[in-house]
């Protein structure tokens, strides 16, 4: 039997086929209609690790009296915010306790029990052991979402990198072949080893110091990259990237101020930034002016990277291979924008934390 559509207002509201009969669809809008308790149990029926979820527990504040009427009761229905950090309107009827979600509202509500731990997570304050840990290293610390997958391709990416910087450490000759041989080198004798270089002087570096802030940043920022990607999609892209960013310093490069010998992952990494900006605009990191810690949107951090970099490339400052963090990064940005649409859909938690119903707190 047909019921009225809180939003159509017409006789189109019908049990699911096949489903739990306290829930009802409308035919014209694809809006659902759930009775009093289905939500909870369609909710926890989604998630696994969830034995019971009450969505009245978790609800934001009340907004008002909708202009919709309960499909039973025949009341106006009231208009409440689905979580305190996240905006999206649910109409619950005062009377029967029966819930109407548009069609837009329904993944967004039956994801809410992680929403609500991603907000939380994300809407941390700073507090004095971040405080601390960054004024003493220089280095940000990240507030995002816990990866689902282990980020074993980042952990093995760190794990070569050290292993190549201190096979080096204790013998001069060892150093010097691995700079010769798996650095890019522009005097390499052939084409050949100038191929196999560009991927394998990503995993060289030039000093400690610059061993630990690339391996900081693959650490904080890869796991998530890592998880939204898949592993071997994540490996691919960070070993392309590296030989993108490569290419942009030889580009650059100018042979008569000596030979090129470009050395560490900076470019690799500066792409996994461009990614990073891109899906995941929730998230924050760290930033400090003097002894003042603020968290920052990536927006706003990496608009602070880039800006270092371009004016050390303008105002030529040697040692660092400007053109190569900024060809990354702009790389980067390029494949975020390309894969964005499919990323967003593979991972619908962050889709939802890219809309503007997510209230991030910085």
């Amino acid at each position: 039997m047909k019921s009225y559509c809180p939003a159509c207002d017409t006789r189109t509201l019908r049990p699911l086929q096949g489903g739990d009969q306290r829930i009802a669809e409308c035919r014209h809008c694809h809006g659902v209609w759930f009775e009093d308790g289905s939500l909870n149990c369609a909710i926890t029926g989604h998630h696994d690790h969830i034995e019971r979820y009450d969505h009245e527990q978790h609800l934001g504040p009340k907004l008002g009296v909708s202009n919709r009427q309960c499909t039973r009761c025949r009341v106006p229905m009231t208009h409440y915010q689905l979580l305190a950090d996240y905006s999206v309107e649910i109409d619950c009827c005062p009377t029967c306790d029966g819930v109407w979600l548009d069609q837009h509202e329904v993944d967004q509500v039956i994801h809410s029990p992680l929403l609500k731990d991603a907000l939380a997570e994300l809407n941390k304050k700073v507090t004095w052991k971040s405080w601390v840990f960054q004024f003493f290293t220089a280095m940000p610390v990240e507030y995002n979402i816990q990866p689902h997958r282990t980020p074993w391709v980042t952990w093995l990416l760190i794990a070569l990198c050290s292993l190549v910087f201190f096979s080096g450490v204790y013998d001069a000759g060892s150093n010097e072949w691995i700079f010769l041989n798996l650095g890019l080198n522009s005097d390499s004798p052939s084409a050949a080893h100038v191929a196999m270089q560009l991927f394998t002087y990503q995993f060289v570096h030039g000093g400690l110091m610059h061993l630990v802030g690339n391996m900081y940043f693959l650490w904080i920022i890869g796991d998530n990259l890592e998880d939204a990607l898949g592993h071997w999609t994540f490996l691919g892209l960070y070993l392309l990237s590296g030989v993108v960013a490569a290419l942009a310093e030889l580009m650059l490069f100018d042979a008569s101020q000596g030979p090129l010998l470009l050395v560490g992952a900076s470019g690799s990494i500066a792409a996994l930034f461009g990614l990073y900006l891109m899906w995941f605009r929730h998230a924050s990191l760290t930033f400090m002016i003097v002894i003042y810690q603020k968290k920052l949107a990536p927006h706003w951090y990496f608009l602070i990277w880039s800006l270092i970099n371009l004016f050390g490339m303008v105002t030529a400052q040697g040692g660092v291979a400007w053109a190569a963090h900024l060809g990354g990064f702009v790389f980067g940005l390029l494949i975020g924008y390309l894969m964005r649409d499919y990323v967003l859909a593979k991972n619908p938690l962050i889709a939802m934390l890219n809309q503007p119903e997510a209230a991030i707190s910085r």
